[in-house]
């Protein structure tokens, strides 16, 4: 068996700052609604996990990446709420009323905001070993039938 060889990239991203402590709860906020089922919102825990990897996510994509999360969920943070006619932050709405926002801020031309944060959101989420389970992924490839 030959050794782990590791592999230097001479562009790789150094580790940086992740998400600061206003901009984790906006995301965090984001993510309860929209990982939200009939059931209700996910389980605390398992948005404390989102939260750490998302951090630590966006502290090694670099400052591009990052800047480009942040402008998205800021426009949703203050955006959104005008939507349903409220003034104040997304993050301090009630979940029913953050969904209802969050569906007409999604509709609008400002929605691009959402796809943006969503398509960071959804990548770090399905990262989770509970998230194979809940879409039904066995971990095995998928063979072409004879």
């Amino acid at each position: 068996m030959s050794e782990a060889v590791r592999v230097v990239v001479p562009d790789e991203v150094k580790g940086g700052s992740g998400l600061s402590p206003g901009a984790r709860v906006v995301a965090l906020a984001l993510a309860e609604t929209l990982f939200s089922t009939e059931a209700g919102p996910p389980p605390p825990e398992r948005l404390a996990w989102l939260g750490d990897d998302l951090d630590d996510f966006f502290a090694h994509a670099g400052g591009r990446s990052r800047g480009v999360f942040l402008l998205c969920i800021t426009a949703i943070n203050l955006v959104a709420p005008l939507f349903i006619g409220r003034v104040g932050s997304f993050a301090s709405l009630p979940l029913d009323e953050r969904h209802t926002a969050l569906t007409r801020f999604e509709a609008s031309p400002a929605g691009l905001a959402f796809f943006g944060a969503k398509a960071a959101l959804c990548i770090v989420w399905y990262e989770h070993p509970t998230a194979a389970r809940e879409v039904g992924f066995d971990g095995l490839c998928l063979k072409r039938s004879a």
